[in-house]
């Protein structure tokens, strides 16, 4: 890889001017970069490579190619060296941890890539895999994080630490990381235990280890963390910190499994950002995600946000490194890879955009209005971000929007298909104009996910495959017209020429042209990746999967359209579904039918579905050979020694039969809570049994703590929307909902909260005593209200009611029960102790 990009960075160097706006000297134009945290040096992600037996300098050779390839310039440097890389009091311990740290600065920097340095995580760096291992010999292991801001001797070795890693000379680049010239900022300490109780403590703590920073010569802007504690602002403008960090996490952290629903209202604003004692204060997102989630359109919403509070550098945490994303090994809420997460990925390419395109401190409004935002789109049907811009052409899902001058493209990218692209394949692919007629296409492997990626993960276990297939492409685009050579440069596909835009790609790279081109001639990079460089993802070797996916009802009288997707390296010759009425019913053979990609396709006859509970299997043929899933057996259940066991299911319903909306036994373990401060994350609630009725019940109590306070609100929330679209036919038809509970204390008050996709919410309220009873909650009488966004975001609580969205909730408006996502159950302080609820359904 030459040094080219990395030269010219170099040359570059940025300063603050006196409104508090970052720029580079050379160009006096602001700064505005985006990207990651990558913490392959140290900690859970060091540890994640030797799992996989990976090479890790090779790892940060592929991961920097990606940040390229995706157009990011922005790099935090997350390393664990008060764990790892340093002794108890602070000296320097030169170890691979920090060889890795010298790797990766040369590697980045090469790639034009700039970097925030936290050297100091004070968190435990054998998170969450090692927690036993008592071997990091760092002062971080020895003080703990508590002690860090106060004990005179912690602080000592944070001084000392500090002093020696910044003058310490890397053997890659020749050049001190005070010095490296693509290192623009130092964050003093990662998420410190704030003390804003003791202002002048806290200036003098900043003060120090700032000193220490400029005592070594280095003229990085250093940054302090405010986003653990806002309060601490006040203390920071009168230190000598030049800027602030945030970090935002707004679906909140850990759920342990994949979320549903639109979490768009999360990112409508910011407002810490905006403190009148932060202002002219340079901002810098240290750490970003929407945790627990795989979509296209919360990076750039959430960047949206970012520039309007003033961010110039937003880092996303953390990079899954290719040797391990098929795992999702390092970092069980946070997912992200270039070739792992396709759709994810391009919506933080969309990102990287947003950064440098929009302007700071504008305002785009309240959601939906805020949804459209200079050349950018994010739309929660369809799953879509993109970019429309002259000469950019992004998107993270099918669209059918065009560009405004196709002539003008320079760049697309993309994961679907659109008016420019048609694919039918799940990667990602990127397409740069080198010149008129000529331009280079990338083709990356199919991301096809074969489990919840956000369960605890392990190394055995893969959560996301790599396809290698074959599939047709066309491209109408004015400069190459309908007949171009498709040239390979890099992959296993023969040369050809496109009919009418369209021939068949393999993941790899290709030169297409107008004529058939010397390659010689080519330049031998474009933007900052090599003209023949491709970073494949290794092989795996996971058998046939087959995922289901099905509705959990369907209507009597109507044709069940049932879906399933068939995940393998080849495709099959055929696929049938079976199916039967339990409990004594006879399979019957339904053909299922290629639905694009690797999803098929059936429509079972109505005529042959009755009202019950039916099971099915699927049956995957190749050649010889049948298998059926779920369990993988060989042959098809209809063969005499069939002896597969746990199919999957689904119910036939009439018109008219209640939906349950809440059932204990089986939606419990799926609520969300009101957080209670950082610590209580997970909901305070009970599941028992009925001496009723012997059923499972949902025991939820207001919490209270020793002094008698209550938080002012404490809801749970359930996510519904699958089981609203399967009734979608007949759903306008329903009239009220059913509740039986009962009260833990006489005349307890229970709000029940229906939430539309868009965030407007609807509430009605029972009251129960302590016997059950079923109490009736007519629709026409719930009234527009708040909702609570759950899970809660990280930090603050600002974004914990959600009213109205933009022109919702006026005197005419209804409840349009099409859209209802959720149903949340809310305790309020003087109203009673708390409830028992068995279930809750909808009625027709």
């Amino acid at each position: 890889m030459t040094l080219a990009a990395g030269a010219a960075a170099q040359n570059r160097g940025v300063y603050i001017d006196g409104e508090g706006v970052m720029r580079w000297r050379g160009t006096k134009q602001e700064v505005a970069l985006f990207g990651a945290n990558y913490v392959l040096p140290t900690a859970s992600d060091y540890r994640a490579a030797g799992y996989v037996h990976a090479d890790r300098k090779r790892m940060i050779d592929d991961d920097m190619a990606q940040f390229a390839r995706m157009g990011w310039d922005g790099l935090r440097l997350t390393f664990w060296g008060d764990w790892e890389a340093s002794d108890s009091a602070g000296n320097l311990i030169a170890n691979d941890h920090l060889d890795l740290l010298d790797y990766l600065v040369a590697r980045a920097s090469e790639r034009g890539i700039y970097m925030l340095f936290s050297p100091i995580q004070l968190y435990s760096s054998t998170w969450p895999d090692a927690m036993q291992d008592t071997s990091p010999p760092g002062f971080g292991r020895r003080f703990g994080k508590g002690r860090m801001g106060t004990d005179s001797t912690a602080i000592h070795a944070q001084v000392n630490y500090l002093r020696q890693i910044l003058t310490h000379v890397n053997p890659y680049t020749h050049v001190a990381l005070k010095d490296e010239p693509n290192i623009l900022f130092i964050e003093l300490v990662n998420e410190p235990w704030h003390h804003p109780e003791d202002t002048a403590g806290s200036i003098r703590y900043i003060n120090t280890l700032t000193d220490a920073v400029r005592g070594t010569g280095c003229q990085k802007l250093v940054f302090y963390n405010v986003s653990q504690d806002f309060r601490i602002g006040a203390a920071i403008r009168r230190s000598k910190a030049q800027g602030v960090t945030f970090g935002w996490y707004p679906t909140g952290l850990n759920s342990g499994h994949e979320l549903a629903g639109n979490y768009l209202r999360t990112t409508d604003v910011y407002p810490d950002m905006l403190r009148p004692e932060l202002a002219r204060l340079p901002r810098i997102v240290y750490e970003f995600d929407s945790p627990d989630l795989r979509t296209g359109t919360m990076y750039p919403a959430m960047t949206r946000t970012f520039r309007s509070g003033g961010v110039q550098f937003a880092a996303m945490f953390s990079y899954d490194m290719l040797a391990t994303a098929s795992r999702n090994l390092g970092w069980q809420t946070h997912f992200l890879n270039m070739v792992y997460t396709a759709r994810k990925t391009m919506s933080a390419i969309i990102a990287a955009e947003a950064m440098r395109r929009l302007p700071r401190m504008r305002d785009y409004g309240a959601y939906p209005q805020n949804t459209r935002f200079g050349d950018f789109h994010v739309s929660y049907q369809g799953d879509l971000g993109e970019l429309l811009a002259r000469d950019a052409f992004l998107y993270t899902s099918n669209t059918t929007s065009t560009p405004p001058d196709l002539a003008a493209l320079q760049r697309i990218a993309g994961h679907g298909s659109s008016p420019v692209v048609q694919y039918e394949g799940t990667g990602v692919y990127f397409l740069d104009k080198i010149r008129s007629g000529v331009w280079r296409l990338e083709v990356y492997p199919d991301a096809v996910p074969i489990r919840d990626p956000f369960e605890p993960p392990s190394a055995s276990k893969i959560v996301t495959r790599a396809i290698r297939r074959a599939w047709s492409m066309t491209i109408s685009l004015p400069d190459l017209g309908s007949s171009f050579v498709v040239q390979p440069l890099v992959g296993e596909a023969p040369s050809g020429n496109a009919t009418s835009g369209r021939f068949v790609v393999t993941p790899g790279v290709y030169v297409l042209s107008t004529r058939a081109v010397d390659v010689a001639t080519l330049p031998t990079q474009v933007g900052r990746v090599g003209l023949k460089e491709y970073h494949a993802p290794p092989a795996d070797s996971v058998p046939l999967t087959v995922l289901s996916l099905a509705a959990p009802q369907y209507i009597a009288g109507r044709n069940a359209v049932v879906n399933a997707r068939v995940v393998d390296t080849v495709a099959p010759d055929s696929v049938t579904l079976f199916v039967r009425q339990t409990p004594n019913g006879f399979w019957r053979a339904s053909p299922m039918k290629s639905a694009g990609g690797y999803d098929f396709t059936t429509a079972i006859a109505s005529v042959s579905l009755h009202t019950g509970v039916y099971e099915f299997v699927i049956t995957v043929f190749r050649g010889a050979s049948a298998v059926t899933l779920p369990t993988g057996t060989n042959g098809k259940p209809t063969d005499w020694n069939y002896s597969g066991r746990t199919p999957w299911s689904f119910e036939v319903v009439g018109p008219e039969t209640p939906l349950r909306l809440f059932a204990t036994a089986s939606d419990a373990g799926l609520l969300t809570f009101t957080r209670i401060g950082d610590a209580g994350r997970r909901g305070l609630f009970g599941v028992t049994i009925s001496p009723a009725d012997g059923n499972p019940i949902f025991h939820l109590e207001l919490p209270r703590d020793s002094s008698g306070w209550s938080p002012p609100d404490y809801t749970a929330s359930l996510v519904i929307r699958n089981r609203i679209v399967s009734r979608q036919e007949t759903i306008a038809a329903a009239r009220e909902l059913r509740v039986r509970l009962r009260g833990l204390a006489p005349k307890q008050s229970l709000h029940v909260t229906l939430m539309e996709d868009d965030g407007t919410s609807w509430t009605g309220t029972v009251t129960a005593d302590t016997s059950w009873s079923e109490q009736v909650l007519p629709l026409n009488g719930f009234t527009a209200g708040r909702g609570v966004l759950l899970p809660q975001g990280f930090p603050g609580e600002w974004s914990y009611w959600v009213g109205p969205a933009a022109g919702r909730g006026g005197p005419n408006d209804r409840l349009r029960l099409e859209h209802l996502e959720r149903i949340q159950f809310s305790l309020r302080p003087n109203e009673g102790r708390g409830v028992e609820v068995e279930w809750v359904t909808l009625q027709f």
